[in-house]
């Protein structure tokens, strides 16, 4: 793929964040010369860069996107089975999701949020429903048995996660990232409900 030159990159992320800002202030009331200015970039260098707002926004779906993907990649070849994993190990990637979203909180405000965005919503779905499909392949072993449909299973926790962002979101990251995917991982493997001692 060919490598952007660093002064269109710079204008494309200004162009960025100055789109979430303004969708904060005034959602679908602006012009491109307001984003420009919001930018500080040319109208010019808007269009050479995007030909309307719509792919400017297509464009920021897909930069997230493919953050959110690289953060979840779980490497399959090298992994272990869920019982050889360090407890402490388990919750890596899942904290990586956390700090990505924090990261990118406006963002995920905007399209989760405060302007439910289907198309980016969908998009990270599909995300978190190949990691928690890898996530279940790497992990198996002889002596565990999936407690239902794989797909169901995958359908059930992948709607869980994305639910918990929103949840993360809402009460404005009280949480840190290491503390939900620690307790994700926990939910996940445990259930809801604490075994009492016998």
């Amino acid at each position: 793929m060919e490598r952007m030159d660093p002064r269109k990159w710079r204008s494309k992320m200004k162009l960025h964040e100055a789109y979430l800002t303004m969708q904060l202030k005034r959602p679908d009331q602006f012009t491109i010369q307001q984003l420009c200015d919001e930018a500080d970039v040319t109208r010019p260098t808007f269009y050479k860069l995007f030909k309307d707002i719509q792919e400017l926004r297509a464009d920021i779906h897909k930069t997230l996107l493919a953050e959110l993907k690289e953060a979840l990649t779980i490497e399959v070849k090298n992994s272990r089975p869920l019982s050889e994993v360090p407890r402490q190990e388990m919750p890596k990637h899942l904290t990586l999701l956390f700090q990505h979203i924090k990261a990118k909180h406006i963002a995920y405000e905007t399209f989760f949020v405060l302007q439910p965005d289907a198309i980016f919503i969908n998009g990270v779905k599909k995300i978190m429903r190949q990691f928690v499909t890898d996530g279940i392949y790497s992990s198996q072993s002889e002596d565990k048995l999936l407690r239902g449909k794989i797909n169901l299973i995958v359908s059930y926790v992948t709607g869980a996660y994305v639910e918990s962002i929103v949840y993360w979101i809402n009460e404005k990251y009280e949480t840190s990232p290491e503390e939900m995917a620690s307790s994700l991982i926990e939910i996940s493997l445990h259930g809801t409900y604490i075994e009492p001692p016998l």
